[in-house]
């Protein structure tokens, strides 16, 4: 009922279409303070947002407003930022951020873009999968050391270890072992983490990485690298799931490129 009360209280005042990528920006006003689900952030800035859409829709419906904690900046007006990443692409908008005593505050909009996005206000990733009317349960799952060959392209590997050598596979019997590589990178100074793990509905699984690039100034080694993380899965019930993959590239803390991965497999 909050979603369809906030969607009633909001009063279209302006409207932009980026046509390019498909996604549509809309200023909202509305006679009383919106109540957004969820809110990321820290003592300097804030995003606040609600997920309209569901998991199955190809369209990302999201809500957002926030601010900037900015009290020696004299200046009326700042800009913040936008940005919808994926598949090697890269799209941001600017948008108004209004002085508000010592803030600067972002007035609600309403965002809709095609699914498979990574998206961030003002250098805050939201999380927007995690928050889709669906069931979710985080999973158990442990880091691995293991030796892959040198792959130039990223990817996915997806299998199991078998006398202490892993084994791709897409049927299961023990416990399942995912390898994300990042492909060929010209230095040192790349390092894969994983966010979360997550398993959607019974039969999907979401892991969620982020490859941390080398910050300006690093001093690196000068030698092609090949960065992967493998991780177990633990306590699988036998069937077949989906496999999801998201590696997030950040340099200096800001989100630059996402790949998408995907595969499937089975447990006995």
């Amino acid at each position: 009922m909050k979603k369809i009360v906030i969607v009633v209280l909001a009063i279209v005042v302006s409207y932009s279409y980026l046509s390019a990528f498909h996604v549509n920006y809309t200023e909202l006003e509305a006679p009383e303070s919106f109540a957004l689900e969820q809110s990321i952030g820290n003592r300097t800035k804030n995003v606040s947002f609600s997920v309209l859409s569901g998991r199955d829709s190809d369209t990302v419906i999201v809500i957002i407003s926030g601010w900037l904690f900015d009290p020696g900046n004299d200046v009326k007006e700042l800009e913040a930022s936008i940005q919808l990443i994926s598949k090697g692409e890269y799209y941001e908008r600017r948008i108004a951020m209004a002085r508000e005593g010592m803030y600067y505050v972002i007035d609600p909009f309403l965002l809709s873009f095609e699914s498979g996005y990574s998206l961030a206000v003002m250098e805050l990733r939201i999380d927007y999968h995690g928050q889709l009317e669906v069931e979710v349960k985080e999973m158990n799952f442990e880091s691995v050391f293991l030796q892959t060959d040198r792959r130039t392209d990223p990817g996915l590997l997806l299998g199991e270890i078998r006398e202490q050598v892993f084994v791709e596979t897409r049927t299961i019997s023990g416990e399942a072992i995912v390898i994300i590589e990042a492909g060929e990178k010209p230095t040192g100074g790349y390092d894969i983490g994983i966010r979360s793990v997550r398993l959607i509905e019974d039969n999907t699984i979401e892991v969620i990485a982020e490859l941390h690039m080398p910050g300006t100034g690093d001093f690196v080694t000068q030698a092609f690298t090949y960065p992967n993380k493998a991780i177990k899965i633990m306590d699988l019930h036998a069937g077949a799931y989906m496999l999801s993959v998201r590696l997030e590239s950040l340099k200096d803390g800001e989100l630059v490129e996402t790949a998408l991965f995907n595969s499937s497999f089975s447990v006995e």
